[in-house]
C-alpha cells in the first residue's frame, strides 16, 4: 500500500460585498473583553459591534474602562477603533475622562494594552480641574496619570484666591 502526501499552502478566501469592502469573518454585538491581572480585572472594553477579520477586529461605539494605581477609574469613549497586535487604535470622536476630573479629547489615539499608555500624533485637549491645555501630540501614561506632549498652550485658573 502506497501513501502520497501533499503538503500545500492554506488558502483563504476572502469574501467582498457588493461595494468591495471585506465581510467579517465573525460579528459580535454587546461585545466585552475583561483584562485580569493579579486576580482582579484591570480593564474592560466593551463594543456595540465587533467586526472580526482575519487579522484585525473592527469595533463600533467603544467603552473602555480601567483603574489607575490610585485605585481611580478611567474610561475612554469613541465611536470607531480597530484592535490589531494589542493595539487598540480609537479612529473618531474620542474621550478619556477620570473620576478625579481628568479629562483628555482628541482624534487618532492609539491604546497600548501591554504598557497601558495613550499616545496620539493629532491635536488634542487636556484638562485637569481648572486648568486645560491645547497640543500637538501627547503620549499619556494612564497607570501614573502622567502625561508629556509637544507644542503645548495652557490656560491655567486660580478659584477662590483674591487679589
Amino acid at each position: 500500500m502506497m501513501f502520497f502526501l501533499i503538503l500545500k499552502e492554506p488558502y483563504v478566501i476572502h469574501t467582498l460585498d457588493k461595494e468591495g469592502d471585506l465581510i467579517p469573518e465573525i460579528e459580535l454585538f454587546h461585545a466585552q473583553n475583561y483584562q485580569i491581572k493579579e486576580g482582579s480585572v484591570e480593564s474592560i472594553v466593551r463594543s456595540e459591534r465587533v467586526a472580526r477579520y482575519r487579522d484585525f477586529d473592527k469595533l463600533y461605539v467603544i467603552h473602555a474602562g480601567h483603574k489607575t494605581k490610585e485605585g481611580l477609574r478611567g474610561v475612554l469613549d469613541s465611536d470607531e477603533g480597530i484592535l490589531q497586535d494589542n493595539i487598540l487604535h480609537f479612529k473618531t470622536n474620542s474621550h478619556y475622562f477620570r473620576d478625579d476630573g481628568v479629562s483628555l479629547d482628541g482624534e487618532d489615539i492609539f491604546y497600548n494594552l501591554k504598557t497601558e499608555n495613550l499616545k496620539s500624533n493629532k491635536p488634542f485637549v487636556f484638562t485637569q480641574k481648572q486648568s486645560r491645555t491645547l497640543g500637538d501630540s501627547f503620549v499619556y501614561q494612564m497607570k501614573e496619570g502622567t502625561i508629556s506632549a509637544t507644542n503645548i498652550h495652557s490656560f491655567i485658573q486660580q478659584v477662590g484666591k483674591n487679589k
